[in-house]
């Protein structure tokens, strides 16, 4: 009995491991085999730049589709990104792009690529992008939120990159509003999405935006779980490496936690996705 209690004892204790610090956290399980691994954020252009032209901030649409328009400055779209993130995680053929949230689907990537949107020395990308929304949007209020991507994934994070909107459709007394604030801090969900093959990818980028806050051991912070396990609670706002998924379907979910370890108030603050490994 001393022994089966002794073995028990242990079997939980290994069930939960407070990381020094005690900031974060990951619990065993199902996801035990399951590590993420913060990375060097990519080096970015200076006059990389992203300009959200249309829709307007609480313009009411009344026409489907509802069409877009970005500026995309310093940032040519379509092409290959080189460097070591790219020989690490599965890097796009289509090449470096815009992904655009509308709502909390999952992003829409645009990655024309465009020769004539250089200056004559090659040196500065400039161009407009324009778009319709590829579904039908319900009666009531919207968030567009969009930035740009390296081809293998991750988001640039520099000033000027994050444009966000809030916009109505068919409501000109704008009485349908989801709870979100453009002035709080929220959370909005990149990678991982989609499909991807074991064959030609190692780990699995995890990316994220934060808005209007910052992360710290001591302050906001980002809870990631996968199935319905939590793995760990993210203090930096970089790439990170995700480990040890097995093949088959994942719930991937992100949650924006204060600094008392709640969820922040907010519509895009808990989000999940699913992805296939085959």
């Amino acid at each position: 009995m001393i022994q089966l209690l002794r073995s028990t004892t242990h079997k939980l204790f290994l069930l939960t491991l407070l990381c020094i610090g005690g900031v974060s956290k990951v619990v065993a399980g199902e996801g035990s085999d399951i590590r993420v691994v913060p990375m060097r954020r990519a080096q970015e252009s200076n006059t990389a730049a992203l300009k959200l032209i249309f829709p307007q901030q609480y313009e009411n649409k009344k026409k489907t589709p509802v069409n877009v328009q970005l500026r995309v400055e310093g940032f040519p779209l379509g092409i290959k990104t080189p460097g070591e993130h790219s020989s690490k995680f599965i890097n796009s053929t289509d090449g470096q792009s815009i992904h655009v949230v509308i709502d909390n689907h999952p992003y829409i990537a645009y990655n024309q690529s465009f020769e004539d949107s250089f200056d004559e020395n090659r040196e500065f990308y400039d161009k407009i992008l324009s778009f319709p929304i590829p579904f039908t949007l319900d009666r009531g209020q919207h968030v567009i939120r969009c930035f740009p991507a390296f081809s293998y994934g991750e988001s640039l994070k520099g000033k000027g990159c994050f444009q966000s909107r809030v916009f109505y459709y068919q409501d000109q007394a704008k009485s349908k509003a989801i709870n979100f604030d453009p002035d709080k801090p929220f959370l909005t969900y990149n990678e991982p999405q989609g499909h991807y093959s074991v064959k030609k990818t190692g780990p699995v980028l995890l990316d994220f935006y934060i808005t209007n806050c910052q992360l710290s051991e001591d302050g906001y912070k980002v809870r990631f779980s996968v199935n319905n396990h939590i793995i760990q609670e993210l203090t930096e706002w970089v790439p990170y490496a995700i480990y040890g998924l097995k093949k088959g379907t994942h719930k991937i979910k992100l949650e924006l936690l204060d600094s008392n370890g709640k969820n922040v108030p907010g519509y895009f603050n808990i989000t999940e996705r699913q992805i296939f490994l085959d």
